[in-house]
């Protein structure tokens, strides 16, 4: 058998389903039916409720612990993938995985860093990242470090999953309603904060400052919290998280503007941007105290748009919160255009005077 080299990747002829091989649409349901249950036929998914979205992230995951590690992982497939989701969500702890692994996989080591158990536990990394679409590690020559991450270090997923995030307490004993205006498209437009789409969920409506500009980082993966239900996650987390969907991306009458906003600046940003964010539903979530699980950083994103001044022609174009206000200072700019055009065409009417008295 041709062992692979550390430059372009050769695999061996029997790894056609080694995880850096293309999805096909057989493997792909195997994939879905064990995290999810059974799927309709390919062609029979709504646009919300494709799993098209994941299985970018899916891709995109495998390849990059693949080209991290190199020929140290070239014995893992995506059959091998099914078989770990499946002992995982069966409750299999991190220390009995790891360790089936070691007994039923020849893992070549690569480097002395790179060796059985660092190899092993990089592979139920893997798998956790793609069970909970969160980022756990670390990985290898992470590309981006800024990303929140976390580290699985015993016990079984579900355990580790339910406490990632803790249900928070409101400071005030006094209910905050939402502004209606509260919404993505807004924040970008009126408080200044640029939006972008991210697959880790850890990052979820975090603020981070990005070479110098204040972004907001929204999990767009519908598709996977809908399917996935409340399975691993603490209870309600899921339904909270899709509704702070509902709230950023609202149907209501900001719907048109949010839709024609989302579908210019970030749908073209990622690979298989979900389409289900414009559609998670009504909100009924609509006090910030109503949210145990994301109470905080709506609150943070709640006080930096209130606070929000306009600084720009444009931002004062779309800061419409105070709508009398709104009103009254482009009706009276209006109206200083109008007049000003009109003195200056009557001084032109009488230069023109001057010069032609006849």
């Amino acid at each position: 058998m041709a062992s692979p080299s550390n430059g372009n990747v050769a695999l061996p002829m029997v790894q056609l389903n080694h995880i850096c091989s293309p999805l096909n649409p057989t493997v792909e349901a195997r994939i879905a039916a064990i995290l999810w249950g059974p799927f309709p036929a390919q062609n029979d998914y709504t646009p919300e409720a494709s799993p098209r979205p994941y299985f970018s992230y899916y891709t995109d995951q495998c390849r990059t612990v693949y080209y991290s590690l190199g020929t140290s992982f070239w014995f893992i497939t995506h059959d091998a993938v099914v078989d770990m989701i499946s002992a995982m969500r069966q409750g299999v702890t991190r220390e009995e995985l790891v360790q089936d692994v070691l007994n039923n996989h020849s893992i070549p080591a690569s480097s002395p860093q790179f060796n059985e158990t660092h190899i092993a536990n990089a592979f139920v990394d893997l798998v956790a990242r793609l069970v909970l679409m969160v980022e756990v590690g670390p990985v290898t020559k992470r590309v981006w470090s800024r990303r929140a991450c976390r580290s699985w270090e015993s016990g079984n997923i579900s355990s580790f999953a339910t406490g990632l995030f803790e249900a928070q307490s409101p400071n005030s004993r006094e209910s905050t309603e939402l502004s209606s205006n509260f919404n993505a498209r807004n924040l970008d437009v009126i408080a200044g904060l640029r939006v972008e789409l991210t697959s880790n969920l850890l990052d979820h409506l975090q603020v981070m400052d990005i070479e110098g500009v204040s972004t907001l980082m929204v999990f767009h993966h519908v598709s996977f919290l809908k399917n996935h239900g409340d399975s691993l996650f603490a209870d309600g987390f899921v339904y909270e998280t899709i509704q702070t969907l509902a709230l950023l991306f609202p149907q209501n009458t900001w719907y048109r503007d949010s839709k024609a906003w989302y579908h210019k600046y970030l749908e073209p940003t990622v690979t298989d941007a979900d389409p289900g964010v414009l559609s998670c539903g009504p909100l009924t979530m609509t006090s910030l105290d109503s949210y145990r699980f994301w109470h905080d950083r709506l609150s943070r994103l709640q006080q930096i748009f209130d606070q929000a001044k306009p600084r720009t022609l444009s931002q004062w174009w779309n800061d419409r919160r105070e709508g009398t206000q709104w009103y009254a200072l482009w009706v009276a700019v209006g109206l200083t255009v109008f007049f000003g055009l009109v003195q200056s065409i009557e001084g032109a009417l009488q230069v023109y005077k001057a010069y032609h008295p006849d």
